[in-house]
């Protein structure tokens, strides 16, 4: 099942990623979850700690403790949302979206750096298939979701 087999590669290379990232950024005193968060900030713009979650498949008390530790840093900052009194928007601080930028064109020059033998063809065919994937998963797991 050819599916199946792209799955358990795709999981391979997140790992590959996740471990690739946390030795680029060392210094950062990041984890791969907070700089996920401040890179669906600067590419998202300002959510809500919930909306992160379910964006992430994560728990909210989860993305809650990182956007905490972020807003500590002041990497974030709070901003009163104008549709829910409760549930504040989080948003990057200069300070943090500086900090993304600077990481993003570091992986950019790091990447460049990197011979991995495929065209730009193929890894356009790549994000295609994969975002395919994604989206097929994303309906699938709504349906479950709505019949529960």
């Amino acid at each position: 099942m050819k599916p199946l087999s792209l799955f358990t590669e795709n999981r391979r290379l997140f790992q590959a990623l996740k471990q690739w990232g946390e030795a680029l950024h060392e210094g950062l005193g990041l984890s791969a979850s907070t700089r996920g968060i401040l890179d669906a900030l600067l590419l998202g713009g300002a959510a809500t700690a919930p909306r992160i979650a379910r964006e992430r498949g994560a728990s909210r008390q989860h993305v809650q403790q990182l956007v905490d530790a972020l807003l500590k840093r002041d990497l974030v900052e709070r901003h009163s949302n104008p549709n829910h009194k409760r549930s504040s928007l989080i948003a990057l601080t200069d300070k943090g979206r500086a900090l993304v930028e600077s990481m993003r064109a570091e992986e950019r020059n790091a990447i460049g750096r990197i011979q991995a033998g495929v065209s730009d063809h193929a890894i356009e065919e790549a994000e295609l298939v994969l975002a395919a994937w994604r989206t097929a998963l994303q309906h699938d797991t709504e349906r479950r979701v709505a019949r529960l």
